[in-house]
């Protein structure tokens, strides 16, 4: 049976490696915005013009905010563990806890789940933009191959003379 020290490592290492993980992807999501959004060569172009504006932008927002998020959460934390210390060596300096019901620390756990949200609905536009990119290019007639207009064809509800 592990030790709770040996737990706490695992924690530690397991969250850390989660944020990393979850950050490459929001920079991967950036990546995809951005080949799509100034893609010029054929056939990506032809392509990205199935895909809805929207749908790229609403990644990239998502990518800046979870972006975000990890950051704010990283600052949370840093202040939650300082204030931990500083109580620490105040009353107890062998023993330091955090404080569950300070802002730092309640905005550390809103941050940290609010990137998982985010990493996830940035992923089901992920999949959206796919399948649109997927979906057969839409051609637009060319002028030639829609039929010319004949003024003398044209009838007219006019009486005859």
């Amino acid at each position: 049976m592990p030790s709770i020290s040996q737990l706490e490592a695992t924690v530690k290492e397991s969250t850390g490696q989660v944020s990393t993980l979850t950050r490459s992807l929001a920079l991967g999501y950036l990546a995809v915005c951005w080949a799509l959004l100034t893609a010029h060569d054929e056939p990506l172009h032809s392509m990205a013009a199935n895909v809805n504006r929207y749908y790229v932008l609403a990644l990239a927002a998502c990518s800046v905010l979870f972006l975000t998020c990890d950051l704010f959460q990283y600052f949370a934390t840093a202040r939650s563990a300082e204030e931990a210390v500083s109580r620490a060596k105040a009353v107890n300096p062998a023993q330091a806890d955090l404080n569950q019901k300070s802002f730092a620390y309640r905005s550390q756990v809103v941050m940290f789940f609010s990137k998982f949200i985010l990493a996830v609905l940035g992923g089901l536009l992920l999949i959206a933009i796919f399948v649109c990119l997927l979906l057969p290019i839409e051609t637009h007639p060319s002028p030639a191959a829609t039929p010319a207009h004949d003024p003398g064809a044209a009838t007219s509800n006019l009486p005859a003379k």
